[in-house]
C-alpha cells in the first residue's frame, strides 16, 4: 500500500524527504505543503488551503480516507492550538505511564540530591564538588 502512496505522491508533485521516508514536501513559490505517513494515519499541513483540499480530494479518490480536521493527538505528542501559535507536549503520554506503572496516586517530591553532588568512585556517599 506504501508504495502506491508514494507513486501517487510522487506524480502529484511531492518530494521525498532523504531524511525520512515517510516525510512528502510540496513547496512552489509561496506555497509549502507538507504529508507525513505513519502507518495508517497521514498528517497534512501547510500554508496553501487550495492546495491542502487539491490533494485530499486527490487522495480520497485511491484511498478510503477519514478527515479528522485539526491535528490533537499523534504518537504520544498533544498538539493544543491558539493565537500565540502551536504547543507540543506528552502531557497525556506521561500520565498513561504514571498510570500503567501504578504511580498516578504519587505526591512529587524535591530531588533529595543537590544538582553539584557527584557519586563517589564506589557508589556509596555523595561526594560535594
Amino acid at each position: 500500500m506504501f508504495f502506491k502512496l508514494l507513486s501517487f505522491l510522487l506524480s502529484a508533485r511531492y518530494t521525498q524527504s532523504m531524511n525520512d521516508h515517510s516525510f512528502f514536501i510540496n513547496s512552489f513559490e509561496w506555497s509549502f505543503t507538507t504529508l507525513l505517513v505513519y502507518v495508517d494515519d497521514i498528517i497534512l499541513e501547510g500554508n496553501d488551503k487550495e492546495e491542502i483540499a487539491r490533494i485530499k480530494q486527490a487522495l480520497s479518490q485511491i484511498f478510503k480516507i477519514k478527515d479528522l480536521r485539526d491535528l490533537r493527538y499523534f504518537l504520544g505528542l498533544e498538539v493544543a492550538r491558539s493565537k500565540e501559535g502551536i504547543m507540543v507536549n506528552q502531557r497525556i503520554y506521561a500520565l498513561k505511564l504514571l498510570t500503567d506503572a501504578g504511580l498516578s496516586a504519587c505526591k512529587p517530591a524535591l530531588t533529595p540530591i543537590g544538582n553539584h553532588e557527584k557519586f563517589s568512585d564506589t557508589g556509596s556517599v555523595p561526594v560535594h564538588v
